[in-house]
């Protein structure tokens, strides 16, 4: 592959850069993601696609590549759709409740897979709060397969071990001091195929919904996407933002967004406080935000459990 041509071609700046089809995107990931491409020319093309931004053909390029070094699971049979959770920003100024949300969706009966990072220098990941709670990362496919089927709690898988080469490309941040396109493709990550599960996404600002619905759509993934909360998945618990709902190539708003007061947070975003908060909301000592408890009625309409969301909302009442 001529990486000079790409370069030549994708570098020219916001304006005056040109896109690259379907074909070549998958062609030039797939070299990335082998570790083929020299690291000048990397380092380049990295910085060419943050500054251009990538067009949907390249994200659906992208996207295939990386689906063929993903890691597979087997939903459990008999049971409802796996829910697919994705972890990467942590906490950076509130606590972190996306465990939380996973663990609540576990004991709705909803198989739950949440992956991201193991660690990050300036936030607090899942990964730490859910070592606190006594959930151990998966390391291994068996391991990941063995704890979906047992069900009794979220399963972790870092991405280390889901996807080993998009891990390797969100580690460049740390040499680069920008992400690359490996923290868009990351959130996107499934280990099962087509509609066998359903993925919870955000993005982190209204504008982009549009976009990131279009490319489910295409994928013809089944997905729940919001507006995030500091990049996570979780709902705001002030600010309920509306979820938007993607499966058959249909795009339905499930909830509209809601502001509420008087929610019941952590004190600070610590792993420690943010540990005994959860564990006192799973013991029923403290209210679960009712953001969270809308959310989880998404889910359960999402992955097919309830036709529509009066239903949904009457089960995690009766639930929790």
């Amino acid at each position: 592959m001529d990486y000079t041509k790409l370069i030549k071609e994708v570098g020219r700046g916001k304006n005056h850069a040109r896109d690259l089809d379907r074909e070549q995107s998958l062609a030039l990931y797939r070299e990335i993601l082998a570790g083929d491409v020299p690291d000048l020319q990397l380092g380049a093309l990295l910085i060419a696609f943050r500054i251009k931004g990538e067009a949907e053909e390249e994200m659906l390029g992208f996207y295939q590549a990386m689906e063929e070094r993903v890691m597979r699971l087997q939903a459990p049979a008999g049971r409802p759709l796996p829910v697919v959770i994705p972890t990467y920003n942590g906490a950076r100024k509130q606590a972190n409740l996306t465990p939380l949300l996973a663990m609540l969706l576990s004991r709705l009966g909803l198989p739950v897979v949440v992956h991201g990072v193991d660690e990050d220098p300036t936030r607090i990941t899942s990964a730490e709060i859910f070592r606190s709670l006594g959930i151990e990362a998966a390391h291994t496919q068996a391991q990941a397969q063995q704890q979906l089927d047992a069900g009794s709690a979220p399963v972790f898988i870092p991405v280390s071990v889901l996807c080993p080469p998009i891990d390797k490309q969100l580690s460049l941040r740390w040499q680069m001091g920008v992400r690359n396109s490996s923290h868009t493709l990351a959130k996107l990550i499934t280990p099962f195929t087509g509609q066998d599960a359903l993925r919870l996404s955000s993005v982190s600002h209204p504008e982009y919904i549009q976009r990131v619905s279009s490319f489910f759509r295409q994928i013809d993934g089944r997905a729940l996407l919001t507006q995030g909360t500091e990049g996570e998945v979780y709902a705001n618990p002030q600010r309920f933002p509306q979820t938007h709902f993607i499966a058959g190539g249909e795009l339905s708003v499930l909830a509209e967004k809601e502001e509420i007061f008087a929610a019941d947070l952590p004190a600070s975003k610590d792993v420690d406080t943010t540990v005994n908060y959860i564990q006192q909301c799973l013991k029923g000592e403290r209210a679960i935000p009712q953001a969270l408890l809308t959310q989880m009625a998404c889910c359960l309409v999402a992955a097919g459990v309830c036709a529509d969301m009066p239903e949904a909302r009457m089960i995690v009442e009766q639930v929790f």
